[in-house]
């Protein structure tokens, strides 16, 4: 849908008519919420996560939060700028938290990896159980959609980012982060049951 075709346009009157616009499917109404909050968004985000690389993509996903979810939101003293905020904020936790978690995870496996102690009596052992791991991830990789088995791949396995991916496929960023996303999940929820073992 066009802005000629709801005859509207950047210039809302209120942030309550632009989220009613948003849940109407007017995407114009999503560029104006864009436009008018950036700087402060991104202001949010970048207080918590202190990562410019890091930023663009928080935002996006907090976009596209507030297309997808344009119903629950309800107007409020805070109005639509504090409900961004408080997006925002969650959206840039989320992710400093799994960063920290895979920094944790990372560190604590290069230090299983340098113990002279453990390292010769544990390679062959850690040998096997990798490829056993390697196995049991590829085997459920393959389960997926085609679509977010493709991201996956381009992502985790041949090391590209999300807008590399959007561009080789021809697809959008959000489309791109929705299969991963997707994925990530499934993924998520086939592992659960087999956490105690791994």
């Amino acid at each position: 849908m066009t802005n000629t075709d709801t005859g509207m346009n950047q210039n809302f009157a209120s942030d309550d008519e632009l989220m009613q616009a948003v849940l109407k499917r007017d995407d114009s109404a999503l560029a104006s919420i864009y436009s008018r909050y950036e700087a402060l968004l991104k202001s949010a985000i970048l207080s918590v996560l202190h990562d410019e690389s890091e930023v663009e993509d928080v935002l996006h996903d907090v976009m596209l939060q507030i297309w997808d979810q344009a119903g629950r939101y309800v107007a409020s003293e805070r109005g639509l700028r504090g409900f961004l905020v408080t997006l925002a904020r969650r959206r840039a936790l989320d992710r400093l938290r799994r960063k920290v978690a895979y920094r944790k995870a990372t560190d604590n496996l290069l230090g299983e990896v340098d113990n002279p102690l453990t390292q010769e009596r544990s390679w062959n052992h850690s040998e096997v159980y990798t490829k056993d791991l390697s196995d049991l991830l590829q085997s459920m990789i393959r389960q997926l959609p085609a679509a977010q088995q493709e991201v996956i791949t381009l992502t985790f396995f041949q090391g590209m980012s999300q807008r590399e991916i959007a561009s080789r496929r021809s697809i959008s960023l959000g489309t791109v982060k929705t299969r991963l996303h997707l994925a990530q999940k499934k993924l998520r929820h086939s592992l659960r049951p087999l956490q105690h073992k791994i």
